[in-house]
């Protein structure tokens, strides 16, 4: 359903007041006056679909959120937004598959912006405690931060939630609070422990990295990650997407 003039300026004021800009900041990074920045965002003047992506590019918007913004505006949707099953994104599949089976026997998996895993090799899931058929249901989130067998053998799990739930917090901020990132972040927000984590942990002295240590059966491990993301994409999705792989220390 198309949107209007009135739907799209108030999203725009509610970007801005996320990104912490006023309507001058918003009208100098577009390179718009702000006289017609104002008009848009009180609904008296329809931009053009150009204008419209100028000011997503000025609010540093997310592919589904520039989406979002154009079709309040009246426009199509720019970009894709299939789900990872779809045929559009079989080869961000297919790349995802060598990247998770030459990472074997370390965990690798992949990841929605919402934390969602889509896919996994065998090492991560023997981590996640889960199975094949598991994958699109299960989210990361979930199984840190709620009580089970997961976060029952995370080691430093203060630690380890604490920066998972800072990254999670600066997503939902960067999508909105419209996303599904903010959905899970309410939902983890509301599991045992998750308010209590201090806002910024120190770490330890020295540390360039924040490990993970693993407890299953009385064996410890210990394990660093890195995340690797698809350049240049032209789909929600494909750039939302992040392959994070897990290696001993």
């Amino acid at each position: 359903m198309p949107g209007t003039p009135c739907e799209l300026g108030a999203l725009l004021k509610d970007w801005r007041a996320l990104r912490g800009k006023s309507q001058l900041g918003l009208a100098l990074d577009a390179n718009v006056s702000p006289r017609h920045l104002a008009f848009i965002e009180s609904g008296r003047t329809a931009p053009s679909q150009d204008m419209v992506m100028r000011l997503a590019g000025a609010l540093t918007l997310g592919l589904r959120e520039r989406n979002a913004l154009l079709v309040a505006a009246g426009y199509a949707p720019v970009f894709g937004e299939s789900d990872w099953n779809s045929e559009e994104l079989k080869e961000i599949r297919q790349a995802a598959a060598i990247i998770l089976k030459a990472h074997e026997p370390y965990p690798a998996l992949v990841l929605d912006a919402a934390s969602t895993v889509l896919d996994a090799n065998a090492g991560a899931l023997t981590m996640m405690r889960q199975e094949r058929d598991a994958l699109g249901r299960i989210n990361l989130m979930d199984l840190v931060f709620a009580p089970g067998p997961v976060r029952a053998a995370i080691g430093n799990w203060d630690e380890v939630a604490g920066f998972l739930l800072q990254r999670l917090q600066e997503n939902a901020r960067l999508r909105g609070p419209r996303s599904e990132v903010s959905r899970v972040l309410k939902r983890v927000l509301e599991l045992p422990g998750a308010r209590a984590i201090p806002p910024s942990l120190p770490g330890r002295a020295g540390a360039v990295l924040i490990p993970l240590t693993f407890e299953v059966d009385g064996v410890t491990t210990q394990w660093f990650t890195t995340v690797t993301t698809f350049g240049a994409p032209l789909h929600a999705l494909a750039e939302e997407i992040t392959i994070e792989q897990f290696y001993p220390r």
